[in-house]
């Protein structure tokens, strides 16, 4: 298996397992995220599972919650996934309401151009961290505004069907997530 670059500063096992689960949890998704940093290439589980002391199943999980919250991307290929990091990132803007933390940047990798939306809340050591997350390709933006500005200003509450029988959107646009135009 080919070898992988790892960071420098690891914490010793012992010093790992006496930390408590929150942080333990904070950890592995920050160590995570800098040996994709590390491997642009991309890399498996199993390259990281060798690299280091941690089990299959748990880079698994960590690895699948920064796929999902759009802070890795991974590519399946046959029984093989293969993470990679997001890409360049060029920071937008953020946006505040109550506690919660919304950060908007432009995202490019082998895949595309994207626009990523962060929700941040605060963690127990007051720093921000993303428990939510979307990358949207450039190419849908403008129907995603469109859409967005027929919704706005309707109550709350609003569902996909009222908007079709008001004539708002096309049941194309419904059927197919919006790519009926």
């Amino acid at each position: 298996m080919a070898k992988i670059n790892i960071p420098t500063e690891l914490l010793p096992k012992e010093t790992f397992k006496s930390l408590p689960a929150k942080e333990k949890e904070e950890y592995l998704r920050n160590l995570l995220k800098k040996i994709l940093e590390l491997n642009p290439e991309g890399i498996t589980i199993s390259q990281i599972k060798e690299a280091t002391e941690f089990t299959y199943s748990t880079i698994w999980h960590h690895l699948e919650m920064l796929s999902s919250t759009a802070q890795c991307h991974k590519l399946s290929r046959g029984n093989l996934d293969v993470y990679h990091p997001t890409g360049k990132s060029s920071h937008l803007n953020d946006y505040t309401k109550g506690r919660v933390q919304y950060t908007i940047s432009t995202v490019e990798n082998n895949e595309g151009n994207f626009i990523c939306i962060h929700e941040k809340r605060e963690n127990r050591q007051g720093n921000h961290t993303v428990v939510r997350g979307i990358g949207i390709p450039f190419e849908l933006i403008d129907d995603l505004i469109e859409t967005f500005n027929k919704v706005k200003g309707k109550d709350t509450g609003v569902t996909a069907e009222e908007l079709l029988k008001e004539g708002l959107i096309k049941k194309e646009e419904l059927l197919k997530g919006g790519e009926g135009k």
